[in-house]
């Protein structure tokens, strides 16, 4: 029995050595990133058991972000290593007023190989949690039949959902994650959330409001 299980992209976070635009910057740390991810390696540092359900590109820093994961104690029967599609690069940008700024290689992004089809209906039956973020179905179109799917079979075998809207609006059109989120809403057990992403959502942020909303 697994307590969390989550799904999402996980890529290659490239954190500069110095301030200033990137075309100045000569030096790079290189991390592991992904937002579900994140919060599947935070459970599993707190003694939980997480699993993981991703795609990688097959190679070498695909491989690196496997070795990682099951590194940190993370299950990995749900995640593989696909060919043509190179693993996602995310690289950040640090200016001296603070600002920072995040550049996105993920066109191509291996989470494309991922269909419904490949969801095991098995390894949400025996997890506790299932833990989604807004920023999958953002990514792609054709994420989100996907991620209604792990919803679903979720729900049928008595897992919780936990969600963060995680609204990125460099990704995606306030209207279009008014759309595609507004229907998940009603079938999230545990909400990560705050006022200005709910006001996306939903049009109203006032938490009594919401509740009578999401009642009617």
């Amino acid at each position: 029995m697994l307590d969390i299980i989550t799904l999402g992209e996980a890529m290659i976070v490239f954190n500069p050595g110095s301030t200033g635009p990137l075309q100045f910057v000569r030096t790079f740390e290189k991390r592991v990133g992904g937002a579900e991810l994140n919060l599947a390696i935070g459970c599993s540092r707190l003694g939980m058991k997480t699993g993981y359900i991703s795609r990688l590109g097959n190679d070498e820093f695909g491989r690196y972000i496997h070795h990682f994961i099951r590194g940190e104690g993370i299950d990995t029967s749900q995640l593989k290593l696909v060919d043509g599609y190179p693993t996602s690069l995310n690289f950040n940008e640090r200016m001296e007023d603070g600002n920072v700024r995040t550049f996105y290689y993920r066109n191509q992004s291996p989470m494309k190989t991922l269909t419904v089809a490949d969801l095991d209906e098995n390894y949400f039956k025996h997890a506790k949690v299932l833990h989604l973020t807004g920023i999958y179905p953002a990514i792609e179109d054709s994420n989100i039949p996907v991620m209604e799917k792990a919803i679903e079979l979720a729900k049928k075998h008595d897992v919780k959902v936990s969600f963060d809207p995680n609204i990125r609006l460099r990704m995606w059109t306030k209207e279009k994650a008014r759309v595609v989120l507004e229907k998940i809403l009603p079938k999230v057990d545990i909400l990560l959330t705050g006022d200005e992403e709910m006001e996306i959502i939903m049009g109203e942020k006032n938490p009594q409001k919401l509740y009578i909303k999401q009642e009617s």
